[in-house]
């Protein structure tokens, strides 16, 4: 082949994707989820860190697309095209870049989708949920039609949920390259059907066999081990979050020491450890067990690290109560919940008791019921939980909760509809609004969770529950995170004053 007939084939090459790819307004709608085009002109030009996972950049002349950081020379805007969806960019031909590794950049924040139906199902398809069910049962979950899920993931998101989800399998294959599991293995980890097509998705994603991928790089880790480094967005206050797990550890089942926490798994899977590394968190998943996809979501409702701590802080450092606090302690995050259920009866039990208290009522209903973990709904829905120490209305609210659990009418998955659930609370004897709210703070992960009749709240506000929910609505829509500089403002009160 003549020199000639490579550029031309390039060439050809560069027009069949421009013509399949290009998203200019006049060829390919813009989606809704994207910044403006001048925004991502500017910030792609000045490689903003703070549009990291807002958007990707793809280059006509290369096949690659990007972070808006990359560090590489910036390339023409007529030859530039903008995803947004890693996924979006893959499944149109491009191929991830080798030094801004994009495929690693934190997803788009929940806030800008604006749609709970795409909030929802990217939860699901987070946890691995397509790797098992086609995408009707998706559309099914959500109460909504396939054809229409598909239209709003391609309005919003540039991008199907199965090839969002395509993606997010190929990423994860790709990191568990990293370790001595043998490839068979690996597919299998990842959420693939089979070897031939695990090949072929990563030919697909990253024009590499897995061999390939894998040749050349230092295997790390011991074989059952997947070890994994999770960026966070700034601000992000470490000492807090850590230290709020710390005080609620389960004896037996979390430790949490310094900037380290572990779980330990069920049915001895082995452990969870998660700790900081500079200003990110460095992941162990035990391998073998529970769904490495379910287990990396955990950790990411954990640790809040869906959040876009920016927005929130310039949001709430408007508000002249909360400002002081936001300057003393930038990035407070709300903890979610390892497990829904778990976290729903910890909230029963901590109704109207102090966090301590609250916890050594949870660690009596372990050693009780748990046998040696945290006891199921089948464990306590005929226990007689009053026997542990708390009032025997509260006891049997808790025995509703793991009832309607296994009857099905209580989803605490952190996308069920949050609507649905606060009804079905609010049928459970003994379950009150302050109840209700922590555990759409903490299960739900809704930004707007406010238990408006939280004592700490009434004491720091000097308010009546009424005047409190009137105070917090300019602090819309993530009044979760100001409770959180509420309950900090409180602790550290509380702490210069056993001081003096």
């Amino acid at each position: 082949m003549t020199r000639n007939q490579v550029v031309s084939n390039k060439a050809q090459r560069g027009i069949r994707r421009d013509q399949k790819v290009s998203n200019t307004p006049e060829q390919v709608p813009w989606s809704d989820a994207l910044p403006a085009a001048a925004v991502c002109k500017s910030a792609r030009q000045s490689r903003d860190p703070r549009f990291d996972g807002r958007f990707y950049v793809a280059v006509l002349s290369t096949g690659i697309f990007c972070r808006p950081t990359c560090p590489a020379r910036i390339p023409a805007e007529h030859n530039v095209r903008y995803f947004a969806n890693a996924a979006a960019a893959a499944d149109a031909g491009y191929r991830p870049c080798r030094r801004c590794r994009p495929e690693h950049a934190l997803p788009m924040p929940e806030w800008a989708l604006g749609n709970q139906h795409i909030v929802r199902a990217l939860r699901l398809v987070d946890e691995g949920f397509l790797n098992q069910h086609p995408v009707s049962a998706l559309a099914q979950r959500l109460g909504i039609s396939e054809r229409h899920l598909d239209r709003v993931f391609m309005q919003v998101l540039g991008a199907t949920p199965l090839a969002i989800a395509r993606f997010k399998r190929a990423q994860l294959a790709r990191q568990l390259l990293t370790t001595n599991l043998p490839l068979a293995q690996i597919a299998e980890h990842a959420g693939y059907c089979s070897i031939s097509q695990f090949s072929r998705e990563l030919k697909r994603f990253f024009q590499f066999s897995p061999s390939q991928l894998r040749k050349g790089r230092g295997r790390v880790g011991a074989p059952l081990t997947l070890n994994l480094l999770l960026p966070v967005r700034q601000p992000y206050d470490f000492e807090w979050i850590f230290n709020y797990l710390r005080i609620r550890a389960l004896a037996g089942i979390e430790t949490v020491q310094g900037y380290c926490y572990r779980r330990k798994l069920p049915e001895g899977q082995g452990s969870v450890v998660v700790r900081r590394e500079g200003q990110n968190l460095r992941v162990h998943l035990p391998l073998g067990g529970e769904s490495t996809h379910r287990l990396l979501r955990r950790v990411v409702r954990l640790f809040d690290l869906d959040a876009d701590g920016d927005a929130i802080h310039r949001h709430l450092l408007q508000h002249r109560g909360l400002a002081p606090w936001l300057e003393r302690a930038p990035g407070l995050r709300v903890p979610g919940a390892w497990d829904g259920f778990e976290t729903a009866v910890r909230a029963v039990l901590g109704q109207q008791v102090s966090v301590a208290r609250g916890t050594d009522l949870a660690n009596a209903l372990i050693e009780r019921y748990g046998q040696g973990g945290f006891p199921t709904p089948e464990q306590l829905c005929d226990a007689e939980i009053a026997e542990i120490g708390m009032p025997g209305r509260r006891g049997r609210a808790i025995s509703a909760l793991a009832q309607r659990v296994i009857d099905r009418g209580l989803d605490f998955s952190d996308h069920c509809d949050s609507d649905q659930l606060h009804s079905a609370l609010e049928a459970v004897p003994g379950i009150g609004p302050w109840t209700i709210n922590y555990i759409k703070l903490r299960v739900v992960k809704d930004p707007d969770a406010f238990p408006h009749n939280d004592w700490v709240v009434l004491k720091q506000l000097q308010a009546t529950p009424a005047k409190a929910a009137s105070q917090a609505e300019s602090w819309r829509p993530w009044r979760a995170y100001a409770l959180m500089y509420i309950w900090y403002a409180a602790m550290t009160r509380r702490q210069q004053g056993s001081n003096k």
